[in-house]
C-alpha cells in the first residue's frame, strides 16, 4: 500500500505547548506526501509537503524549506514528530531506526522503539487495530523523554 489517506485526530503534548486537531495525511508514494493538522475550527496549525526534490513546512502563515523537516518543526514550534518513517509506522511497519520490536500473538506489530533525525528517542505503542484483513491501526501514541502524541485514525482511504 503506497498509496493512502488517513484522517485521524492528533494531540501533541510538550513542554513548549499542547495542540491537538485534525490531521489529514495523504501519501502519494514511497516519498512524496502532504500532511496538515488543523485546529477544531478548521483554522490550519501546519502544513507539510514533501517531494523528492524538496520539503516545505507552513506554520502561522509562513513557508520554509528544509532538508529535515523534523529539526525545522522543533526549531519553530517548539516540539517535533518523527516524519522520516511516518508513512510507515503510521501502516504498522517499523522504519530502519526502529528497535525493540513487540508483536501481538497475531503477529501485529505492538510496540517499537525509533530514533528521529533530530536525535530524539521515541516509544510508539499501538493500542488499537482496525477490525478488518489489513487490520491497519487505529489508535497509536508515541512517547519521547518530554513529548506525547496521540492519534486515533478515523479512517483510511487507498
Amino acid at each position: 500500500m503506497q498509496q493512502f489517506t488517513v484522517q485521524a485526530s492528533m494531540g501533541i503534548r510538550s513542554p513548549a505547548e499542547s495542540v491537538s486537531g485534525s490531521l489529514r495525511w495523504q501519501q502519494v508514494d514511497h516519498t512524496t506526501y502532504q500532511a496538515r493538522l488543523a485546529n477544531m475550527l478548521g483554522i490550519s496549525l501546519f502544513e507539510l509537503s514533501q517531494k523528492p526534490e524538496s520539503t516545505e513546512l507552513l506554520l502561522r502563515g509562513e513557508r520554509y524549506q528544509a532538508a529535515d523537516i523534523s529539526s525545522l518543526l522543533w526549531q519553530l514550534a517548539g516540539w517535533s514528530v518523527p516524519l522520516h518513517d511516518m508513512p510507515l509506522w503510521l501502516r504498522g511497519l517499523p522504519g530502519s531506526s526502529a528497535t525493540d520490536l513487540k508483536y501481538d500473538r497475531a503477529g501485529r506489530l505492538v510496540s517499537f522503539s525509533l530514533l528521529d533525525s533530530t536525535g530524539i528517542r521515541w516509544q510508539l505503542s499501538y493500542n488499537s487495530f482496525f477490525d478488518d484483513a489489513l487490520s491497519l491501526p487505529k489508535q497509536l501514541q508515541l512517547q519521547s523523554d518530554d513529548t506525547q502524541i496521540r492519534i486515533v485514525i478515523r479512517s483510511w482511504q487507498r
